[in-house]
């Protein structure tokens, strides 16, 4: 049960196959940071409860939100020797974070069926998965994480096959929204400030959450985001977002 920073309960619940109990304090723990964080940062839980579910890696290495169920694989999750000094990260925690983030970015704030849509989703989610991470275990532990980031951008995007778009625009490529998406953000919220940034999300959530079409956009998004950023670094806009650089 939650209830830290709400007006109601809320459930949570992990369904595993037996003997598979390897990482579910991580992964309950990973519950109650995303919850805490998205819910005093952004806007409400809108469900009565989370529920993981777990998976046989048959059906591959990945996790889904779904409306308050986040089908989890057991091979990240559930059976995942993890090595904090190989990987750099706790990810079944991270992991969990991230998914559960979608409840808000991608269920609350929906995406028009454009260019960008992804940056509001999976480049938020993670960077909301990089903040938990930072205030868990401190920035100094956080470069690890972050150099991985970085090194898989530059990597991936020299095997592009389109082109490479600015992140603002980009074309449901993963580099981007994943990699490059939570390095900008993350950086952003060093230039401005986590609590500045993190109040032009909260005004731009109340204002999109649950619409109806027509959806939101990343132009919109980034319009707010621009209110907030002093003129000294209104570069930082189009570096980060609007062009490659």
């Amino acid at each position: 049960m939650w209830k830290k920073t709400f007006r109601k309960d809320v459930n949570l619940e992990i369904y595993y196959h037996k003997g598979h109990e390897y990482n579910l304090e991580r992964m309950m723990d990973g519950i109650k940071a995303s919850l805490e964080y998205n819910s005093e940062n952004f806007s409400p839980y809108q469900h009565k409860q989370v529920r993981i579910i777990e998976f046989p890696k048959t059906g591959g290495s990945f996790a889904q939100s779904f409306p308050n169920t986040i089908p989890f694989s057991e091979s990240i999750g559930f059976i995942a020797d993890v090595n904090k000094e190989d990987e750099g990260v706790d990810y079944p925690f991270s992991v969990t974070v991230h998914e559960l983030a979608h409840q808000w970015w991608a269920h609350q704030v929906i995406g028009a069926d454009v260019l960008g849509a992804t940056m509001l989703s999976e480049s938020l989610s993670e960077y909301v998965s990089l903040k938990v991470l930072e205030h868990k275990a401190g920035k100094n532990e956080m470069r690890k994480f972050l150099k991985k980031s970085l090194d898989n951008y530059l990597t991936r995007r020299t095997f592009e096959r389109k082109r490479e778009k600015p992140l603002m625009y980009n074309d449901g490529q993963g580099y981007i929204h994943y990699q490059k998406g939570s390095l900008v953000l993350y950086a952003l919220s060093d230039y401005i400030g986590e609590d500045k940034l993190n109040g032009a999300l909260k005004e731009y959530v109340d204002k999109v959450k649950f619409q109806s079409p027509p959806y939101t956009t990343s132009i919109e998004m980034v319009d707010y985001i621009r209110k907030v950023v002093p003129d000294s670094l209104e570069y930082t806009i189009k570096d980060m977002f609007e062009t490659i650089t």
